[in-house]
């Protein structure tokens, strides 16, 4: 049932029907509608700014989780940094030392990084500040863990290098003798032979002709001659050892190596004769350093035990029996 309105009229002084017009009522609709819309926004926007929604709630939640980790991941860094630095002091002051090399100064160690501004891009972050932090701090720890990675690299290689320079040098003697028996020693003497002042470039050792004479450390022989002329070194072996060291055995009666062989020190070369330029039978022993003769006794390991030589001898023969299989 439709409600009639009424509208009093003064100058009548009566009721009148009161009719409004379609138009206007679409007009009140639309401006109730903005109302309402307005309203709507108004107390949407003061319930944000007080309360949040559940997915910002959400979101605000898994920010804090990775503010929290970034904090963690900091802290580990800083850690991580302080053991590489007991590395690095290590390294230092033993390892690089103990190997000859010298100290990696700590302007190499702790150098940054240069040129354009490498974290401009996080600086638009709200969590710009420990973004950063976390970034440089991880850029100088990778610097820092390449550099004493590349250490280590070269401390090992240096390691190898000495190891096998260890085995190279002759340190043993070329007769199993306890106590070298030296009837010439290294320097100038009288020439027993041709009676002037000479310059000696090894030692003599006395022996009986037939005894083993060893190699007195890991090479490869570079020259065997054989004479039984009254001159010069008569039968010899010449073995390199590399790092510049080299050895030559004279006056030898038998050779039992051949050119290109490789020796292990206590490995047979020969046995000690009286051939060449000689007045007895004994062992003219050199050791050439840069193929300068440098005196042999510096290189006797005078402190050996006999069972350590006997060893020694041990396995020189053993890796003369591999050379013989090998041939």
């Amino acid at each position: 049932m439709t409600k009639l309105k009424y509208r009093f009229n003064a100058e009548t002084l009566s009721f009148e029907l009161h009719h409004i017009s379609r138009k206007r009522r679409l007009k009140r609709a639309g401006l109730l509608f903005i109302l309402t819309f307005v309203v709507a926004i108004g107390c949407f926007a003061c319930y944000s700014q007080y309360f949040d929604t559940p997915k910002v709630l959400s979101i605000r939640q898994d920010n804090a989780a990775l503010v929290l980790q970034l904090e963690l991941l900091k802290k580990q860094i800083t850690l991580a940094d302080k053991i590489l630095q007991q590395l690095q002091q290590r390294d230092n002051n033993i390892y690089r030392p103990t190997f000859g090399l010298d100290n990696i100064p700590s302007s190499i160690r702790d150098a940054g990084f240069g040129g354009v501004d490498r974290y401009a891009h996080l600086e638009k972050s709200i969590y710009s500040n420990i973004l950063i932090d976390c970034s440089r701090n991880l850029d100088k720890l990778l610097r820092k863990v390449y550099i004493q990675s590349v250490s280590f690299d070269t401390v090992a290689k240096n390691a190898t290098i000495i190891e096998q320079m260890v085995d190279c040098v002759p340190a043993i003697q070329p007769l199993a003798h306890v106590t070298p028996r030296v009837t010439s020693p290294f320097g100038y003497r009288t020439d027993p032979m041709f009676g002037d002042n000479r310059p000696h470039e090894g030692i003599d050792l006395a022996g009986h002709v037939g005894e083993v004479v060893f190699a007195t450390g890991n090479g490869r022989v570079v020259a065997v001659e054989r004479s039984f002329a009254r001159t010069g070194y008569g039968n010899m072996v010449l073995v390199d050892h590399g790092f510049g060291y080299k050895t030559r055995y004279a006056h030898l009666h038998v050779i039992t190596v051949k050119k290109g062989d490789l020796v292990k020190r206590g490995q047979q070369v020969g046995t000690l004769g009286n051939t060449g330029k000689s007045t007895g039978p004994h062992l003219h022993y050199e050791v050439l350093m840069r193929n300068k003769p440098v005196n042999p006794l510096n290189f006797f390991a005078n402190d050996i035990e006999s069972e350590d030589f006997s060893s020694i001898m041990h396995l020189g023969k053993t890796g003369e029996n591999i050379a013989k299989r090998n041939d």
